[in-house]
């Protein structure tokens, strides 16, 4: 690998947008990668030749190498594949790469939300490739972001010392060996299972959309979904979410952090802070612009509850922890959404991970076997 490495973002949306704009405004080589069924969505920057930024990372023109939905041509010869599709993507994604990858690729999903490079080894391997290609995740998604037009980006705020961790977790000096010279701020995690127990959206997202969907259909999304919709009651649903999340971490041996203590580390040097969840959610300035979903039909949903509410509720529930409000609360989602999150989401039998004791699991995460 050089000074200045080469970077595929796969995925192109709000995030892919980010991540390609900012790594190109770093001046880093940068390829922009869409499934070919998405491919709409590269034309405005395939037209611009780039992506126009602006916000906390800097405001600009970001002029990409290339922009593809050729999955062989936007990893041929990169340093670094960044997965940054919803996580209902991430097998599609992993299916597409499986052919191609070799020891020499290094795949970073971000994020990973619960599951994601166990799920990615998983379908590597079925597919016959054996090889060892570096696999990790991020806890998150480096910034807070959202598509600006179709071909700009808004970056409102970034994301300090977001954990990240390698499937098997002895690749990650490797991995931010290569990630270090675009973003050295990321943090080794002790394993995958880290980040996907540690992933702030899991107790945000779902418990904020379901107890104010009643407002949502009724009044519609033109409001501030942080500073009015985080209630003391929302919060207080929330906290115990965090609290079944918290008990799993250390169950498993990690770190008991609390998600208003991760929201401190990422977020307050950009003003972020309170006693508790409710003062610091309804008075967040990085988060203040967001607005609510329109419908269930949104990631908060489709994506948090069954790729992060449901592996939690799961690996929780083979360690012998009860998981009761976690378990209802994708019940619920479920009945609200007209789905059944349980069957589209990552159990423990999807993880590989079934029939393992604790030690068996630990044993895999950090050696792989």
């Amino acid at each position: 690998m050089s000074d200045r490495p080469v970077y595929a973002v796969l995925g192109a949306g709000n995030s892919g947008f980010g991540l390609a704009a900012d790594l190109a405004f770093q001046g880093f080589e940068t390829r922009l990668y869409e499934l070919p069924e998405f491919a709409a969505a590269l034309e405005p920057v395939a037209t611009a030749g780039g992506i126009k930024m602006r916000g906390t990372r800097g405001d600009g023109f970001a002029k990409l190498a290339m922009t593809t939905s050729d999955i062989r041509q936007a990893i041929a010869g990169a340093d670094v594949l960044f997965v940054v599709v919803p996580a209902y993507g991430h097998r599609r994604v992993a299916e597409l790469l499986a052919p191609h990858v070799t020891e020499k690729d290094c795949i970073v999903i971000l994020p990973g939300n619960a599951g994601g490079a166990l799920e990615f080894r998983d379908v590597i391997r079925k597919a016959g490739n054996e090889r060892p290609v570096k696999i990790a995740e991020g806890s998150g998604f480096i910034f807070a972001c959202k598509k600006d037009g179709p071909d700009g980006v808004w970056i409102r705020g970034t994301k300090k010392d977001m954990p990240v961790a390698a499937l098997p977790a002895r690749d990650i000096t490797e991995v931010l060996r290569r990630t270090a010279p675009a973003y050295p701020e990321l943090a080794p995690a002790r394993n995958v299972l880290d980040t996907s127990l540690n992933n702030i959206n899991h107790p945000v997202h779902p418990s904020a959309f379901l107890l104010n969907i009643g407002k949502i259909e009724h009044n519609g999304n033109d409001w501030s979904f942080f500073h009015e919709g985080m209630t003391p009651s929302v919060c207080r649903f929330m906290g115990k979410l965090d609290e079944e999340r918290v008990g799993v971490a250390g169950a498993l041996g990690l770190p008991r952090i609390t998600l208003l203590e991760w929201s401190m580390m990422f977020y307050a040097h950009q003003g972020f802070g309170g006693k508790d969840l409710y003062e610091a959610f309804s008075t967040t300035p990085v988060h203040g612009a967001a607005k609510p979903p329109a419908s269930v039909d949104h990631r908060y949903f489709t994506e948090d509850v069954p790729y992060g509410l449901v592996p939690i509720a799961s690996i929780g529930r083979a360690l012998g922890l009860p998981m009761s409000v976690t378990a209802g609360a994708v019940d619920v989602c479920s009945a609200v959404a007209g789905r059944d999150f349980w069957a589209e989401g990552r159990t423990i039998e999807k993880l590989g991970l079934a029939g393992r004791s604790r030690d068996q699991i630990l044993s895999y995460v950090e050696e792989g076997k």
